[in-house]
Protein backbone atom coordinates (compact mmCIF):
# COMPACT_ATOMS: atom_id res chain seq x y z
CA UNK A 1 0.00 0.00 0.00
CA UNK A 2 3.05 2.15 0.68
CA UNK A 3 3.54 4.57 -2.85
CA UNK A 4 7.32 4.78 -3.64
CA UNK A 5 6.38 8.01 -5.50
CA UNK A 6 9.75 10.69 -6.48
CA UNK A 7 9.48 13.18 -4.04
CA UNK A 8 10.06 15.84 -6.74
CA UNK A 9 7.30 14.87 -9.18
CA UNK A 10 4.93 15.15 -6.10
CA UNK A 11 1.74 18.22 -6.30
CA UNK A 12 0.54 19.47 -2.93
CA UNK A 13 -2.49 21.11 -3.27
CA UNK A 14 -2.61 24.56 -1.48
CA UNK A 15 -4.68 24.16 1.87
CA UNK A 16 -6.38 26.94 3.96
CA UNK A 17 -4.62 27.85 7.75
CA UNK A 18 -7.07 25.97 9.85
CA UNK A 19 -8.77 22.44 8.32
CA UNK A 20 -6.26 21.92 5.54
CA UNK A 21 -8.98 22.16 3.35
CA UNK A 22 -9.85 24.30 0.36
CA UNK A 23 -10.45 27.94 1.36
CA UNK A 24 -13.40 28.01 -1.43
CA UNK A 25 -16.70 26.17 -0.49
CA UNK A 26 -17.18 24.44 2.29
CA UNK A 27 -20.27 22.19 0.97
CA UNK A 28 -21.00 19.11 2.47
CA UNK A 29 -20.40 16.71 5.16
CA UNK A 30 -20.35 12.81 5.86
CA UNK A 31 -20.78 10.90 8.64
CA UNK A 32 -18.90 7.78 9.97
CA UNK A 33 -17.93 6.18 13.28
CA UNK A 34 -20.01 9.20 14.89
CA UNK A 35 -17.71 11.83 13.64
CA UNK A 36 -19.06 14.85 11.42
CA UNK A 37 -16.62 14.62 8.81
CA UNK A 38 -16.31 17.51 6.34
CA UNK A 39 -15.90 17.72 2.83
CA UNK A 40 -13.67 20.79 1.20
CA UNK A 41 -13.98 21.27 -2.69
CA UNK A 42 -10.45 21.97 -4.19
CA UNK A 43 -9.69 22.77 -7.89
CA UNK A 44 -6.98 20.27 -7.94
CA UNK A 45 -7.73 16.23 -9.44
CA UNK A 46 -6.44 14.67 -5.90
CA UNK A 47 -9.28 13.60 -3.55
CA UNK A 48 -7.92 12.94 0.50
CA UNK A 49 -8.64 12.58 3.64
CA UNK A 50 -6.29 14.01 6.19
CA UNK A 51 -6.26 13.57 10.11
CA UNK A 52 -5.91 16.82 12.45
CA UNK A 53 -4.06 17.28 15.34
CA UNK A 54 -4.93 16.09 18.38
CA UNK A 55 -8.29 15.12 18.36
CA UNK A 56 -7.50 12.88 15.52
CA UNK A 57 -10.19 14.79 13.78
CA UNK A 58 -10.63 13.96 9.57
CA UNK A 59 -11.33 15.90 7.27
CA UNK A 60 -11.63 15.40 3.00
CA UNK A 61 -10.91 17.59 0.09
CA UNK A 62 -12.10 16.47 -3.41
CA UNK A 63 -12.40 18.05 -6.05
CA UNK A 64 -15.42 19.96 -8.01
CA UNK A 65 -17.00 17.09 -9.79
CA UNK A 66 -16.65 14.43 -7.46
CA UNK A 67 -19.68 13.08 -6.71
CA UNK A 68 -21.27 12.70 -3.02
CA UNK A 69 -21.32 8.89 -3.75
CA UNK A 70 -17.65 8.42 -5.19
CA UNK A 71 -16.22 10.17 -2.08
CA UNK A 72 -18.26 7.87 0.52
CA UNK A 73 -16.98 4.61 -1.74
CA UNK A 74 -13.43 6.39 -1.19
CA UNK A 75 -13.95 6.76 2.58
CA UNK A 76 -14.85 3.06 2.78
CA UNK A 77 -11.99 1.96 0.72
CA UNK A 78 -9.89 3.45 3.40
CA UNK A 79 -11.95 3.53 6.60
CA UNK A 80 -10.33 0.50 8.35
CA UNK A 81 -6.62 2.01 8.03
CA UNK A 82 -8.53 5.64 8.69
CA UNK A 83 -9.72 3.82 11.93
CA UNK A 84 -6.54 2.88 12.79
CA UNK A 85 -4.44 5.68 12.38
CA UNK A 86 -6.88 7.68 14.56
CA UNK A 87 -6.21 5.34 17.38
CA UNK A 88 -2.33 5.50 17.14
CA UNK A 89 -2.93 9.68 16.77
CA UNK A 90 -4.53 9.50 19.40
CA UNK A 91 -2.65 7.24 21.62
CA UNK A 92 0.33 9.91 21.09
CA UNK A 93 -1.58 13.27 22.04
CA UNK A 94 -3.03 11.10 25.21
CA UNK A 95 0.48 11.66 26.49
CA UNK A 96 0.90 15.14 25.89
CA UNK A 97 -1.47 18.11 23.69
CA UNK A 98 1.40 19.68 22.80
CA UNK A 99 2.02 19.51 19.20
CA UNK A 100 5.78 19.74 18.71
CA UNK A 101 6.52 17.29 16.16
CA UNK A 102 9.03 14.85 17.71
CA UNK A 103 8.97 12.77 14.30
CA UNK A 104 7.45 9.77 16.12
CA UNK A 105 4.24 7.39 14.82
CA UNK A 106 0.99 9.71 15.50
CA UNK A 107 2.66 12.71 15.25
CA UNK A 108 1.60 15.10 12.71
CA UNK A 109 4.06 17.14 9.62
CA UNK A 110 2.62 19.86 7.46
CA UNK A 111 3.91 19.83 4.38
CA UNK A 112 2.88 22.89 2.51
CA UNK A 113 -0.02 23.42 5.04
CA UNK A 114 -1.23 20.11 5.02
CA UNK A 115 -1.13 17.70 7.48
CA UNK A 116 0.63 14.35 7.61
CA UNK A 117 0.94 12.03 10.19
CA UNK A 118 3.69 10.41 11.12
CA UNK A 119 4.33 6.51 11.08
CA UNK A 120 8.30 5.12 11.90
CA UNK A 121 9.04 1.64 11.03
CA UNK A 122 12.94 0.21 11.93
CA UNK A 123 15.23 -0.30 8.89
CA UNK A 124 15.26 -4.00 7.76
CA UNK A 125 16.66 -6.11 4.92
CA UNK A 126 12.99 -6.04 3.65
CA UNK A 127 12.75 -2.55 3.56
CA UNK A 128 15.69 -2.92 0.86
CA UNK A 129 18.22 -1.46 3.25
CA UNK A 130 21.69 -3.09 3.32
CA UNK A 131 23.90 -2.43 5.99
CA UNK A 132 21.77 0.13 7.90
CA UNK A 133 24.15 0.63 10.91
CA UNK A 134 26.63 1.85 8.91
CA UNK A 135 25.26 5.32 8.06
CA UNK A 136 22.40 7.74 7.74
CA UNK A 137 22.16 8.11 3.98
CA UNK A 138 19.89 4.97 3.66
CA UNK A 139 17.58 6.49 5.92
CA UNK A 140 13.52 6.50 3.83
CA UNK A 141 10.48 8.20 3.85
CA UNK A 142 7.08 7.63 1.71
CA UNK A 143 4.17 9.31 1.09
CA UNK A 144 0.81 7.66 0.91
CA UNK A 145 -1.10 11.01 -0.64
CA UNK A 146 -4.80 9.66 -0.32
CA UNK A 147 -4.41 9.15 3.52
CA UNK A 148 -1.97 12.11 4.20
CA UNK A 149 0.65 9.42 5.32
CA UNK A 150 4.35 9.86 5.51
CA UNK A 151 6.27 6.67 6.62
CA UNK A 152 9.38 6.94 8.10
CA UNK A 153 11.75 4.23 7.74
CA UNK A 154 14.59 4.76 10.41
CA UNK A 155 17.97 2.66 12.35
CA UNK A 156 16.25 3.98 15.53
CA UNK A 157 12.74 4.42 15.74
CA UNK A 158 11.90 7.33 18.17
CA UNK A 159 15.12 9.05 17.48
CA UNK A 160 14.10 12.77 16.42
CA UNK A 161 17.29 13.84 14.53
CA UNK A 162 16.51 9.98 11.83
CA UNK A 163 12.84 11.52 11.81
CA UNK A 164 13.55 14.67 10.80
CA UNK A 165 16.29 13.70 8.18
CA UNK A 166 13.91 11.22 6.71
CA UNK A 167 10.97 13.34 6.53
CA UNK A 168 13.54 16.67 5.00
CA UNK A 169 15.04 14.25 2.59
CA UNK A 170 11.55 13.66 1.19
CA UNK A 171 9.84 17.05 1.92
CA UNK A 172 12.43 19.14 0.72
CA UNK A 173 12.28 18.30 -3.30
CA UNK A 174 8.37 18.34 -2.92
CA UNK A 175 8.87 22.06 -1.32
CA UNK A 176 11.58 23.17 -4.23
CA UNK A 177 9.43 21.94 -6.80
CA UNK A 178 6.21 23.89 -5.68
CA UNK A 179 7.80 26.58 -4.63
CA UNK A 180 9.17 27.62 -8.23
CA UNK A 181 5.72 27.54 -9.84
CA UNK A 182 4.55 29.36 -7.50
CA UNK A 183 6.72 32.21 -6.81
CA UNK A 184 6.70 32.40 -11.01
CA UNK A 185 3.04 32.88 -11.30
CA UNK A 186 3.40 35.81 -8.32
CA UNK A 187 5.85 37.79 -10.23
CA UNK A 188 3.92 37.76 -13.46
CA UNK A 189 1.49 39.45 -11.57
CA UNK A 190 3.64 42.19 -9.51
CA UNK A 191 6.86 42.21 -11.95
CA UNK A 192 6.37 40.40 -15.22
CA UNK A 193 9.37 42.19 -17.47
CA UNK A 194 12.05 41.21 -14.05
CA UNK A 195 14.33 37.91 -14.45
CA UNK A 196 13.60 35.34 -11.67
CA UNK A 197 16.19 33.19 -10.13
CA UNK A 198 15.90 29.76 -11.36
CA UNK A 199 17.47 27.49 -8.56
CA UNK A 200 15.58 27.10 -5.43
CA UNK A 201 17.61 25.17 -2.53
CA UNK A 202 16.43 24.60 0.80
CA UNK A 203 18.66 24.68 3.71
CA UNK A 204 18.62 25.65 7.23
CA UNK A 205 18.80 29.39 7.57
CA UNK A 206 19.62 31.23 10.95
CA UNK A 207 17.58 34.31 11.33
CA UNK A 208 15.49 34.57 7.89
CA UNK A 209 13.09 32.63 5.84
CA UNK A 210 14.57 33.66 2.15
CA UNK A 211 17.85 35.08 0.99
CA UNK A 212 18.59 35.84 -3.10
CA UNK A 213 21.68 35.85 -4.34
CA UNK A 214 21.16 36.99 -8.03
CA UNK A 215 24.77 36.75 -8.91
CA UNK A 216 24.80 33.02 -8.44
CA UNK A 217 20.83 33.07 -9.67
CA UNK A 218 20.23 30.75 -6.36
CA UNK A 219 17.07 31.37 -4.26
CA UNK A 220 17.73 29.78 -0.84
CA UNK A 221 14.75 29.15 1.29
CA UNK A 222 14.56 27.99 5.30
CA UNK A 223 13.75 24.57 5.97
CA UNK A 224 11.73 26.32 8.75
CA UNK A 225 8.62 27.30 6.04
CA UNK A 226 8.43 23.99 4.45
CA UNK A 227 5.18 23.37 6.90
CA UNK A 228 3.86 26.47 6.12
CA UNK A 229 0.74 27.23 3.42
CA UNK A 230 2.41 28.30 -0.05
CA UNK A 231 0.97 31.74 0.19
CA UNK A 232 3.52 32.26 3.12
CA UNK A 233 6.06 31.49 0.99
CA UNK A 234 5.18 33.38 -1.84
CA UNK A 235 4.81 36.23 0.71
CA UNK A 236 8.66 35.76 1.77
CA UNK A 237 9.73 35.66 -1.84
CA UNK A 238 7.94 38.63 -3.30
CA UNK A 239 8.95 40.39 -0.34
CA UNK A 240 12.78 39.95 -1.16
CA UNK A 241 11.93 40.36 -4.57
CA UNK A 242 10.52 44.52 -4.08
CA UNK A 243 13.69 45.00 -1.81
CA UNK A 244 16.08 43.88 -5.12
CA UNK A 245 13.79 45.55 -7.76
CA UNK A 246 12.12 48.36 -5.69
CA UNK A 247 14.64 49.28 -3.35
CA UNK A 248 13.69 52.93 -3.09
CA UNK A 249 10.00 52.01 -2.66
CA UNK A 250 8.36 53.50 0.46
CA UNK A 251 6.00 51.78 2.78
CA UNK A 252 2.90 52.64 1.43
CA UNK A 253 4.38 51.41 -2.59
CA UNK A 254 6.25 48.48 -0.59
CA UNK A 255 1.97 47.62 0.74
CA UNK A 256 0.66 48.25 -2.95
CA UNK A 257 3.20 45.87 -4.38
CA UNK A 258 2.38 43.09 -2.15
CA UNK A 259 -1.30 43.86 -2.18
CA UNK A 260 -1.43 43.26 -6.51
CA UNK A 261 0.44 39.61 -6.00
CA UNK A 262 -1.05 38.96 -2.51
CA UNK A 263 -4.38 40.45 -1.61
CA UNK A 264 -4.04 38.66 1.94
CA UNK A 265 -0.59 39.29 2.82
CA UNK A 266 -1.04 41.15 6.11
CA UNK A 267 -2.40 37.92 7.19
CA UNK A 268 0.27 35.92 6.05
CA UNK A 269 2.81 38.84 7.22
CA UNK A 270 0.91 37.82 11.46
CA UNK A 271 0.83 33.97 11.00
CA UNK A 272 4.58 34.05 9.82
CA UNK A 273 5.18 35.98 13.42
CA UNK A 274 3.18 33.80 15.28
CA UNK A 275 5.50 31.92 17.14
CA UNK A 276 2.37 29.30 18.39
CA UNK A 277 1.30 28.82 15.28
CA UNK A 278 0.71 24.71 14.63
CA UNK A 279 3.28 25.40 11.72
CA UNK A 280 5.58 26.61 14.36
CA UNK A 281 6.05 23.43 16.39
CA UNK A 282 8.39 21.33 13.66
Amino acid sequence: MTENTPAGATNVPDDSLDTGGAQENKVEAIQFDNLDVIVYRQTVDELYIALQPPNALPYIVAPANKTADEIVVFVKQWLELIRELRVEMLKRFEKSKSLKCHYQTGDVAFLFGRPFMLRTYPLTPKSGKKKASRGLANLQATIRHEISVIDLYLHQPGSYDQGRMAFLSLAKPIFSQNVSSLVRQCMERVFPEARIPTKIKIRPLRGAWIQIDKAKDTVWISENLIPYPPECVVYVYLQEMIGILEPEADEEARSNLLAKGLPNWQELKTLLADTNSKYSHQ
